[in-house]
C-alpha cells in the first residue's frame, strides 16, 4: 500500500483525467504488473517486437508517435530511439518511473494527453444533454507535426472503460454507455488510418475467464464487438492468474497485432 501511495504521488494527469479515474487506473496497472511480471513477460516481448517491425517500415524517420505508455515495459525505446529524430509517447496519465525511464533517451518525450479528445467534454457534460461525439480528428490534434509512423499499443480496449464507468455514475444506461464506447473505439481506429503513415495496432480481442480446472466459463469481446483489422499475429496474454481479480477465476486475453492501411 505504501508503494502505491508513492507511485500515486508521482502521477501526472490533467484534472479532468483524474476525475474520470485515470490516475488511479495507472497506479493499478503498475501494481498488477509488479505482481504478474513473469506472466506478462512473453506478451510484452511480442508487443515490443511487433512495434519495432512496424517502425522499421517507415519511409521517413523524423517523428514516431507511441500511443499508450503505461509503465513503458512494452515499448522498445532503446531500439526505437536510434531510428527516429523524435519520439513522442502519449498517455492520459504518466507514471513517475516512466518519466525517469524516458529521460535516458534524449529524443523521447512523454506527454500527458487524451488521445480520444473526450475526457474533458465528458466532465463538462450534464444529463439531458447530447453526449459528445468522438472524432478521428482527435489524433491529428495531438501535435502539429504529423507522425511518420504511429503505434497504438495495448490501448484500444482500454479507451471506453473509464468513460463508460463515468457515464453510468451520471445515470446513463449501460446500453448507452456501451454505444458511446463503440464510437470511441471506431474513432480511434479511423484516426490511426487517417494519419496516412505506417500504423501498428496491438489490442485485446477477447477476454477468457477460466475456473480452477482451466475450463472456459466466460468469453467476452474486449472491444464491444467493434470490427478489428485483420490480425497479422495473435497470442495469449495471462493477464490475471487466479486470485488476482477473482478467487476462483483466471483471466487470459486473446491479443492481436495488426498493420493498418494508410488512408
Amino acid at each position: 500500500m505504501f508503494a502505491e501511495l508513492v507511485v500515486w504521488a508521482g502521477v501526472e494527469a490533467a484534472p479532468a483525467a483524474r476525475r474520470l479515474g485515470y490516475a488511479r487506473a495507472a497506479v493499478s496497472l503498475w501494481s498488477r504488473r509488479r505482481r504478474c511480471a513473469a506472466a506478462w513477460a512473453v506478451h510484452e516481448e511480442k508487443t515490443r517486437s511487433f512495434a519495432l517491425s512496424v517502425a522499421a517500415t517507415a519511409p521517413r524517420r523524423d517523428t514516431l508517435w507511441l500511443l499508450g505508455g503505461g509503465t513503458l515495459a512494452d515499448l522498445p525505446l532503446a531500439d526505437l530511439s536510434p531510428l527516429f529524430r523524435r519520439i513522442i509517447v502519449f498517455d492520459i496519465a504518466l507514471l513517475g518511473m516512466a518519466r525517469r525511464k524516458a529521460r535516458r533517451f534524449g529524443n523521447v518525450e512523454l506527454r500527458a494527453a487524451d488521445v480520444t479528445g473526450m475526457v474533458a467534454p465528458l466532465t463538462e457534460w450534464r444529463p439531458g444533454l447530447p453526449l459528445p461525439i468522438p472524432s478521428a480528428e482527435a489524433l491529428r490534434d495531438l501535435d502539429p507535426v504529423p507522425p511518420d509512423c504511429v503505434l497504438s499499443l495495448n490501448l484500444l480496449s482500454q479507451l471506453p472503460l473509464q468513460p463508460a464507468l463515468w457515464l453510468q455514475k451520471q445515470g446513463v444506461s449501460r446500453t448507452s454507455a456501451d454505444g458511446f464506447g463503440r464510437a470511441v473505439l471506431r474513432a480511434h481506429l479511423a484516426g490511426l488510418t487517417a494519419l496516412g503513415c505506417p500504423a501498428g495496432l496491438v489490442t485485446d480481442r477477447t477476454r477468457l475467464w477460466r475456473n480452477r480446472a482451466g475450463e472456459l466459463v466466460l468469453r467476452e469481446n474486449a472491444v464491444l464487438d467493434v470490427p478489428l483489422p485483420e490480425a497479422g499475429q495473435a497470442w495469449s496474454w495471462p493477464l490475471a492468474p487466479r486470485g488476482e481479480i477473482d478467487p476462483e477465476l483466471s483471466l487470459d486475453i486473446d491479443v492481436i497485432a495488426a498493420r493498418l492501411p494508410a488512408g
